[in-house]
């Protein structure tokens, strides 16, 4: 089992009580010194492994990218996150995550999922994924829908309202854009 967390109390604290837990062999390491193609791995990793991965760095980054590749070595990943919306716990399972599991969750309750897994079962019961997956979908159609009038705007009028989203004003776009007199009324009126 590999615990992938770029927090390093976080790693060391949940590697200790796993390897106490019964688990045979657990390492950890860095997101970062994690190099998956093109050079040596910092740790050795087989099909069927465990990868307990981290998604934040807590610089707005994300693990994202170590999910397909780690998948692709044949490791069973795991996701461990604290609540961070619908569209990023979607793209875990679609890069390839078996689970997206919260931080918040008691220990207990993740070692049981974990002995499910090694004994060759799933961390996310199906319901659980198709559920997760389904709200997912959701939550995209309807941000789909919330940006569809947006993508209707010309060229123009997306200009406009960029202007006016950065706080200028309407008689400052148009006289940026060369409209006077009635021009500038219509600016005021049309832009929203």
């Amino acid at each position: 089992m590999l615990v992938v967390d770029a927090h390093g109390l976080v790693a060391s604290s949940l590697t200790t009580a796993l390897r106490h837990a019964g688990f045979g062999r657990v390492d950890m390491i860095e997101p970062d010194r994690l190099h998956l193609i093109g050079s040596v791995p910092a740790v050795d990793l087989a099909a069927g492994d465990i990868a307990l991965v981290g998604l934040l760095y807590g610089d707005g980054r994300t693990t994202l990218s170590l999910i397909r590749p780690l998948v692709q070595l044949g490791c069973r990943v795991i996701v461990i996150t604290s609540d961070q919306g619908l569209p990023l716990a979607g793209e875990c399972l679609h890069l390839g995550a078996e689970a997206v599991l919260d931080k918040a969750m008691s220990f207990d309750r993740l070692v049981e999922g974990l002995r499910r897994l090694t004994s060759d079962g799933s961390a996310m019961t199906d319901e659980e994924r198709i559920a997760l997956l389904e709200t997912v979908e959701r939550h995209e159609a309807a941000e789909r829908a919330l940006h569809r009038p947006f993508q209707a705007l010309t060229q123009r009028e997306a200009d406009v309202l960029a202007a006016l989203v950065a706080g200028t004003g309407p008689k400052e776009i148009a006289h940026a854009r060369g409209i006077t007199g009635r021009g500038q009324a219509a600016v005021a009126t049309r832009s929203w």
